[in-house]
């Protein structure tokens, strides 16, 4: 009985720590069976079907446009770090209206995506990935993940976890130099 109930408590934190963080090792990450390697460059000429809320128009964006600075912003509604991200986000969308701004999540659920874009204001583009496409792309492994490439396809940030929107907007600064 002792090793069981010690054993429970042990899930049980790791469980609470994993929730309290947001971050997970996620099925498309480079470690998950059939999945590629990635050099984080990602590729130009794929494209992801965006919904239609928001700031979200509803139709097919390349996930990182030729010749373009873009934040890829890799979320999902049940992460808890992902909530506070999004006011962060509008932060950014309000200081580089320019800069081609998407958010992927790898949920299937279409209404849930919306309710979550329209209680968190989402302001710019956002996509559903259920095949996990651009997971092993990008070689995201955690969520909430934010990507910077350059106007050359280079990756020049990466930042897992909840991050401040003066060091997004400084990293996109930097990715137009």
């Amino acid at each position: 009985m002792r090793g069981y109930d010690r054993r429970t408590f042990l899930a049980a934190t790791g469980a609470a720590a994993t929730a309290l963080s947001g971050c997970t090792q996620l099925s498309g990450s480079r470690d998950a069976p059939g999945a590629s390697d990635g050099d984080g460059t990602g590729n130009d000429a794929q494209t992801l079907d965006t919904l239609d809320v928001g700031g979200s128009p509803g139709e097919a964006l390349p996930v990182v446009p030729e010749n373009t600075v873009t934040l890829l912003d890799f979320f999902a509604t049940y992460c808890a770090p992902c909530k506070p991200q999004m006011a962060e986000l509008r932060e950014v969308r309000s200081a580089f209206p320019d800069v081609h701004m998407l958010s992927i999540t790898w949920e299937r659920d279409a209404a849930t995506v919306r309710s979550f874009w329209r209680e968190y204001d989402g302001t710019w583009p956002v996509a559903m990935d259920p095949e996990v496409e651009t997971g092993p792309t990008y070689d995201v492994q955690a969520l909430p993940t934010m990507l910077v490439v350059d106007a050359g396809g280079t990756e020049t940030w990466r930042h897992k976890g909840l991050a401040e929107a003066g060091t997004i907007e400084a990293e996109l600064e930097a990715a137009r130099q």
